[in-house]
This record gives C-alpha cells, sequence and structure tokens, in this order.
C-alpha cells in the first residue's frame, strides 16, 4: 500500500483529499440541516441552546471584551513559545535564557492584571453600607 501511495502523483493526491473534505463538508451541511430545529423565522436553535430573539439593543460590559483582548494577547504568546519548543535544541542555553525572561515577563503581566482586577467580570460589590 505505501509504494502505491509514494508513487502517486502529487496532483492525484490534492485530488483524492479535495473530494475526501468536500464529501464531509457536504455531509455535516446535510446532517446540520437535518438535525435543525424549525421555528417561524426559519433560524432554529444554535450554538449556546438559547433560542433565537430580538437583537440586543442595550451596552454590553466592557470586561467582556477585555478578557477577549487578554486571552489573544496570551493566545499569541503560546504560538511563540511553540515556535521556541519546537528550535529549542539549535538555540540552546541563549534560547533558554530568552524564554525564560520572555515567560516571566508574561506572567508579572499576568499578576498585575490579576491584581488590578481586570479579569474580574462578575458586579462589582457594593460599597455603601446603609
Amino acid at each position: 500500500m505505501s509504494v502505491l501511495l509514494s508513487s502517486l502523483d502529487p496532483r492525484v493526491a490534492l485530488f483524492i483529499h479535495l473530494a475526501i473534505t468536500g464529501v464531509v463538508v457536504a455531509i455535516i451541511l446535510v446532517l446540520a440541516g437535518w438535525m435543525r430545529e424549525p421555528s417561524r423565522d426559519g433560524f432554529g436553535v444554535y450554538e449556546s441552546g438559547a433560542a433565537p430573539g430580538a437583537p440586543m439593543r442595550g451596552m454590553v460590559a466592557a470586561p467582556y471584551f477585555m478578557i477577549a483582548v487578554f486571552f489573544m494577547i496570551f493566545d499569541v504568546e503560546v504560538a511563540v513559545l511553540f515556535a521556541w519548543a519546537v528550535a529549542a535544541p539549535a538555540v540552546g542555553m541563549t534560547g533558554l535564557i530568552g524564554a525564560t525572561v520572555f515567560i516571566t515577563v508574561l506572567l508579572a503581566a499576568l499578576a498585575y492584571l490579576w491584581m488590578d482586577g481586570a479579569l474580574e467580570t462578575g458586579p462589582k460589590p457594593r460599597s455603601d453600607t446603609r
């Protein structure tokens, strides 16, 4: 079997990959359409399980967006650390020291955000005690 695969033209392999991908996507779309709960406006329950309603017209809390931004920042840093991990044998001790400094700065930033309360999304405690 591996002899057959190794002698396969790359264009044929690409076509097989695209065909399998197309079949999988078509199956997923058919199943999603079949499993969709019909409603009066044509849209069913999705994602969170809550029935779709009127769009929100109020203000959205800023901490929600701050958490999203912090997640993206720290997520990108993980990608940088993954690249370092792949190159770790080649960069040696210098790379290890650089990664340690990098991680220390990240931890300091996370500690600052935590102590500043930027990661709190719940309601603020009331300060007045009548």
